[in-house]
């Protein structure tokens, strides 16, 4: 078989990693090449996609080969006529979208991941110029309604696909996310981080539906309950500045909220192995992969009991109502005040996130694409 893969989403427009759907893109493909030996993959990269990363994507791989833009980006002629016309030449038997978005020009085997259904379920948490956009309300629900099969990173995403999209009803699967065990490397104490004290971690995109407003309340609430802590504990926000970035900030209060910005790989693994505890209170997600990676390194959780969120946590992480700041006061007082009650969380959390991995992930996959577009001559 032939897969093509659009890999528009490999990195961020500054040729950074980014997060959410790019860390996503960035580690489905990995897996996908190195689990997928028998098969054809050609990955289309952007501009910005660097020979670095490119080595690092598919290297000692022999069945992989990059494609890359050979013309000038030209609005909607790029991606909906020229891509698809690439995947042509190279008689690609499936297209698969990591992103939701098919190309118009595509008109056969397709497949596509859907991560949530947020901006159709909560148009308040988004900007107009997404909500307002050509490919919210037109390319996503046309490739909705065009794939032939559909991944849901998650049951409710799957469950909120079915509702706003019910002609999707007879083709998904739930393909969950993954962890990388072991992708923490110890790195240099450095001048990002001259943390002299414990920190309570908040990982994600500065944006109205991380609910960071309440997160900052509960906080400076357990500060003022508990002053003796001033001098102890700090909340480390980092993130990339999203939609209404500067108005969240200036919500925070108390001296001892931090804002690092955006964090690199490496970085985000440090912060997130040394934290007393990850802090996570979005309104909703569709998988909710910061919690993950927090219990594959023994940290323990405070997360929302909405969305996909208890879906992955499961039974090993501390749930609270994003609406109620007491109640996330005192599960930031039980991670920090009573360090041992949360031991057989920080254990308990590691076997769970063992049930989660990239290589499965890829597995399920493959398994997919060879169920539904089975290989030419078999």
């Amino acid at each position: 078989m032939r897969i093509f893969f659009d890999g528009t989403t490999l990195c961020a427009k500054d040729g950074s990693t980014g997060a959410g759907i790019e860390h996503y893109t960035c580690s489905i493909v990995y897996a996908l090449s190195r689990e997928n030996e028998s098969d054809e993959i050609f990955i289309f990269v952007p501009r910005e996609f660097s020979l670095h990363k490119q080595s690092e994507l598919i290297g000692g791989t022999n069945n992989v080969k990059i494609v890359r833009p050979i013309l000038p980006r030209i609005p909607f002629l790029s991606r909906h006529v020229f891509l698809p016309i690439r995947a042509l030449i190279l008689r690609a038997d499936v297209f698969f979208s990591p992103f939701g978005q098919l190309p118009l020009l595509w008109k056969w085997k397709s497949v596509i991941t859907i991560h949530d259904v947020l901006i159709y379920d909560h148009p308040e948490w988004f900007p107009d110029e997404m909500k307002d956009s050509f490919s919210t309300r037109f390319i996503v629900p046309w490739s909705i309604a065009r794939a032939q099969k559909i991944i849901c990173v998650s049951k409710w995403t799957q469950q909120r696909l079915h509702a706003r999209f019910p002609e999707s009803q007879t083709k998904t699967q739930v393909i969950p996310e993954g962890v990388t065990l072991g992708s923490h490397k110890d790195i240099e104490h450095n001048i990002r981080f001259p943390f002299d004290r414990d920190y309570i971690l908040l990982l994600g995109t500065i944006e109205p539906r991380k609910n960071l407003s309440n997160a900052f309340t509960a906080f400076e609430k357990f500060i003022f309950t508990h002053p003796e802590q001033k001098s102890n504990v700090r909340l480390i926000i980092a993130g990339k500045y999203g939609w209404k970035a500067q108005e969240i900030m200036q919500s925070a209060v108390s001296s001892e909220i931090h804002f690092l910005g955006p964090v690199t790989e490496e970085e985000k693994w440090f912060l997130l192995s040394r934290a007393s505890c990850l802090f996570f209170p979005s309104y909703e997600e569709g998988f909710g992969l910061p919690i993950l990676e927090a219990m594959s390194v023994g940290t323990p959780v405070i997360t929302s009991r909405r969305g996909a969120l208890e879906e992955v946590g499961g039974d090993v992480v501390i749930y609270t109502d994003p609406e109620d700041v007491e109640e996330m006061s005192l599960a930031i007082a039980q991670c920090v005040l009573v360090p041992e009650g949360v031991q057989s969380l920080r254990e308990e959390g590691y076997r769970r996130a063992v049930q989660f991995s990239w290589s499965r992930s890829a597995s399920l996959t493959i398994e997919l694409f060879h169920s539904f577009f089975p290989a030419p001559n078999t």
